[in-house]
């Protein structure tokens, strides 16, 4: 979308590129369109971006696996990555592995809930 700025020399109504004269009122449709294509283009922007980071894989890992994959993540912290924001990442790992460890609960039947819970924590969190 491309702003048009107009200029009001000595008071009289110029013509802007978009063919409407300075101060015209747009029309309430016209208005309405513009408004829904801005958000559609800033909503598809979003989905692109947001859509693998939110989204759980499939498959399986060893108990092994998952230590390793653990140890990586852990030393390949960066200064973004705060102690204290590191104890609150450990907090959460350890209330799902727990969850998960309670008989009866099968993370993989409750996918859609986890997947829209982590994709309301992104929105909330990354502007």
């Amino acid at each position: 979308m491309t702003a048009v700025t107009s200029v009001i020399s000595n008071g009289s109504k110029e013509e802007k590129k978009d063919g409407n004269k300075d101060g015209d009122q747009m029309k309430a449709k016209e208005l309405r369109e513009l408004i829904r294509e801005v958000l559609k283009e800033q909503e598809e922007e979003t989905q692109v971006d947001d859509k693998s980071a939110t989204k759980l894989k499939t498959g399986s890992m060893s108990g092994s696996q998952r230590l390793k994959k653990s140890r990586e993540r852990i030393t390949s912290g960066s200064d973004e990555f705060t102690p204290q924001e590191q104890k609150v990442v450990d907090q959460l790992e350890k209330f799902i592995a727990d969850l998960a460890a309670k008989e009866g609960v099968d993370l993989l039947q409750h996918r859609a809930f986890l997947e829209r819970a982590m994709k309301l924590i992104q929105q909330r969190m990354v502007k």
